[in-house]
């Protein structure tokens, strides 16, 4: 904690964002215990401890010893009247409820663990298995690949390049292995009129 006569920024406070959630969430007029705030801001320990005390030296709550009716001896953390102000602002603009809902859907994923294994499990999805060889379903098989229908199609599609007669189709003869090389050869295009001439 750092010195209590140094006041903290307010705005440093908030470079954690669970800030918001506990300057926004604490709602009761003898203050919260520490389990209550947990619950509220998903946060524990050493990490909880250090935004507590950033609070308290910011000025926006502090932490008091009290006897109350649920909890024999506890301490508690209370509003300051700047953490009502600043608890009222960031209400206003609707994060109490945001922060809320976050932890909401985050409990509800972790909950979700089990249900995931469950369908990985009725699906055959070990984790000995690479995840290419199975397709990922909903409720239908991994499709065969035939390929000589893959060629079949590719060969309707494209009859022309499948049935060109590749030697036919060019204007120069190509050389077989035995042919001599140093017979002559055709030239592209037609004779010109010496050449005619000449012969």
């Amino acid at each position: 904690m750092s010195n209590p006569n140094e006041e903290l920024p307010v705005a440093d406070v908030f470079d954690d964002w669970h800030a918001i959630g506990l300057i926004t969430r604490i709602d009761r007029d003898d203050g919260n215990i520490k389990a209550e705030i947990e619950e509220k801001v998903d946060l524990s320990g050493k990490p909880l401890k250090t935004l507590l005390d950033n609070a308290i030296d910011a000025d926006l709550i502090t932490e008091t010893t009290r006897y109350g009716s649920d909890h024999p001896r506890s301490d508690r953390y209370q509003l300051t009247e700047r953490g009502k102000a600043i608890q009222s602002l960031l209400r206003s603009q609707g994060l109490d409820d945001l922060q809320r809902a976050y932890i909401t859907a985050k409990s509800e994923l972790q909950n979700a663990t089990e249900d995931v294994q469950g369908i990985i499990e009725a699906e055959d999805l070990h984790m000995k298995y690479p995840q290419r060889d199975y397709w990922v379903r909903t409720g239908s098989e991994q499709p065969e690949i035939d390929t000589e229908q893959l060629v079949t199609e590719a060969e309707e599609e494209h009859e022309d390049l499948f049935n060109a007669d590749i030697r036919g189709d060019w204007k120069v003869d190509v050389l077989d292995e035995e042919t001599d090389p140093r017979e002559p050869m055709e030239t592209w295009g037609d004779a010109s009129e010496e050449d005619d001439q000449e012969e």
